[in-house]
């Protein structure tokens, strides 16, 4: 394995260069632009919406609000505090496109004062007309030091998607000056990608963590997902995660969940996009995207023992943990309660919202329980704490499309609300009946509450004498017609 690069091989991190376009052959940078890149002072990021009872957001990256940038979307979100206090929000800076698979640089933009300025974006690993991307940061807080895990493939020149089976590896690099200078990307392709995942490898994305209970305290780890091929077609997953015991200097795999390809191409689970918080008697929580699995549902989860060098069992599927196929985060500002972010849609990407656990990952509220951060688009997610009771959150989101811009936003546990007890039942007269209405029921006037009862999804309310209550199926249809008004029934 390969040890750091000396620390004369440390570079300052560039300033994201202006707009132009750019291949391997060359770059042309105008003067205004190294001037631009020259600049290290912080500027605001957007205006802030204002404090909404401990919320406020502000647009962080946004291709068209930075037209000497150059980058035509910013995607994939991550998110970290350094040990003094720092946030450094990545991001990938997509230049000619925004495939997943084109000319891609990482980006990085720091706060020193807890997510209300920021500096402009600056450039940690450029791509050079290939894809550099998905950031997986960790923070060693032993030492300081932020590690930076990433993923590479060839570029394409249009927005297509990476050939099947698609060549990608790992890379590392570390900042040990607050994110300020990175150190030149190394290749740990040897040491954490297998032979046979040869179809797909992707790091994070999302923020790693340190273990901070057991004997392996101070461990790094960090989420992985790959694919295999053998020439002719796809025979299998894996979920796995990365460990280092020596501050990122090596790295090596730890747990591995892998789940094979039937003949007819169909899968039981593929768990991917991995996020992770420790518990505290020290295993690792992993909870992962969901992509096209037989299983129901578009979350999985799993338990990793040992520091994270094994499962304690197959990931498993979460169909109560309403969400659409897309990354999502999980961050732990206290033991008390932990925090889901991803869109509440099952279907759609759209409808950030805030999910609590009060049992580490155990069990999490339902998404009608949750707090909203917006009704619009809505993507990627990563999450970090900003200080006691404050937690920062970054984002993809759009009026028009998830894609649109990236979103920072800090929100207090007060914003969040407190937990909730359990809803009111309605007694069931009705011969047999549970007498009890799962979900909780709604006020009259045209909401809904949802709850799971079999196979069909119930709406129900209780009105007052002389009042008429419908019954129905569906999710969007009224409960009462009374202009007397119902009683809520939980």
């Amino acid at each position: 394995m390969t040890a750091h690069p000396a620390d004369g091989d440390r570079r300052p991190a560039p300033a994201a260069p202006p707009g132009r376009r750019r291949r391997r052959a060359g770059r042309v940078v105008g003067l205004a632009g190294a001037l631009l890149a020259l600049l290290a002072v912080p500027v605001r990021a957007g205006a802030v919406t204002g404090p909404d009872g401990g919320f406020e957001e502000r647009v962080l990256f946004r291709a068209d609000e930075d037209p000497d940038i150059g980058y035509a979307c910013y995607r994939i979100p991550a998110l970290v505090t350094t040990t003094r206090g720092t946030l450094l929000a990545f991001a990938e800076g997509r230049r000619d496109n925004c495939g997943d698979a084109t000319d891609i640089d990482l980006v990085v933009r720091r706060s020193t004062d807890g997510g209300r300025t920021w500096s402009r974006p600056r450039v940690t690993d450029p791509g050079d007309g290939d894809t550099h991307g998905n950031p997986a940061p960790v923070v060693d807080r032993r030492t300081g030091r932020i590690v930076l895990l990433t993923t590479y493939n060839d570029g394409r020149g249009d927005d297509g998607n990476c050939d099947v089976p698609c060549d990608r590896t790992p890379h590392t690099q570390y900042s040990d000056d607050d994110g300020v200078s990175w150190s030149r990307p190394r290749d740990v392709t040897a040491a954490i990608r297998p032979p046979g995942w040869n179809s797909w490898y992707a790091t994070g994305p999302g923020h790693g963590i340190q273990l901070a209970h057991g004997p392996h305290r101070g461990r790094l780890v960090v989420g992985l997902n790959a694919e295999s091929h053998d020439g002719g077609r796809m025979t299998a997953n894996h979920a796995a995660l990365a460990l280092s015991d020596d501050g990122g200097a090596h790295w090596r795999l730890g747990a591995v969940d892998t789940h094979p390809y039937l003949p007819d191409g169909t899968y039981r689970q593929k768990p991917s996009e991995l996020t992770l918080a420790e518990r505290d008697d020290g295993s690792v929580y992993v909870n992962g995207r969901e992509q096209d699995g037989t299983d129901l549902g578009h979350r999985d989860e799993a338990l990793a023992l040992d520091g994270g060098a094994r499962f304690a069992a197959p990931f498993r599927a979460l169909p109560g943990l309403y969400a659409p196929m897309v990354q999502a985060a999980v961050a732990a500002p206290r033991p008390g309660r932990w925090l889901f972010s991803a869109p509440a849609d099952p279907d759609r990407r759209r409808t950030m919202t805030i999910r609590s656990s009060y049992d580490q990952g155990r069990t999490w509220e339902s998404a009608e329980r949750g707090r909203r951060v917006t009704s619009d688009w809505s993507g990627y997610s990563d999450m970090a704490v900003v200080s006691p009771g404050t937690t920062g959150l970054l984002y993809e989101a759009g009026k028009s499309d998830a894609r649109q811009e990236i979103r920072f936003a800090r929100f207090t546990e007060d914003w969040l609300g407190p937990r909730r007890g359990p809803d009111p039942t309605t007694p069931d007269l009705a011969p047999g009946g549970r007498g009890a209405v799962l979900g909780g029921a709604p006020r009259c006037g045209g909401g809904s509450a949802r709850g799971w009862a079999s196979t069909a999804w119930t709406t129900r309310c209780a009105c007052p004498t002389g009042a008429r209550c419908r019954w129905g199926r569906g999710t969007s249809r009224r409960c009462c017609g009374s202009a007397a008004g119902p009683r809520p029934a939980g």
